[in-house]
């Protein structure tokens, strides 16, 4: 499944759990918010859910092999398009948080106002900013 939305960020900066996130966000918005997990061929993957009005999930994406190496493909993308201190602090990140549906069948999308408020709120705990991939724009919180 594709994330719908990305949150880059420096896990050196930044060092939590999902349970820091999951606390923070239920402290933050009005909206349900669950620890959960997705089996995968690996095993469980450690999720967040926020029961918004399309449900969605929160997980960590933090894998050497590939993760630097796509932040620093969206820092060429977001040249010309994003300040420079934006297109620096993508080239720290070596981790990213992957926003999905929680549920099959239905389509995430971040312009909505209850998932941009939950998107929002991530980027300002993690001080960075969010990939709509869907819409394939950025978004940068205000303060």
């Amino acid at each position: 499944m594709l994330a719908a939305a990305t949150i880059p960020y420096d896990p050196e900066e930044h060092d939590f759990t999902l349970g820091d996130l999951r606390e923070h966000l239920a402290a933050s918005l009005p909206y349900e918010c669950a620890m959960t997990a997705w089996e995968g061929f690996s095993g469980a993957i450690p999720q967040v859910r926020v029961a918004t009005a399309v449900p969605l999930t929160i997980q960590i994406e933090d894998d050497p092999e590939y993760v630097p190496e796509e932040m620093a493909g969206l820092a060429e993308e977001a040249e010309g398009v994003l300040s420079g201190d934006w297109i620096e602090l993508l080239r720290r990140c070596t981790a990213r948080l992957d926003v999905m549906e929680a549920e099959e069948d239905v389509q995430l999308d971040p312009t909505q106002p209850d998932v941009e408020a939950v998107l929002v709120e991530i980027a300002r705990f993690v001080d960075g900013l969010v990939r709509d991939n869907v819409n394939g724009e950025w978004l940068v919180p205000e303060g």
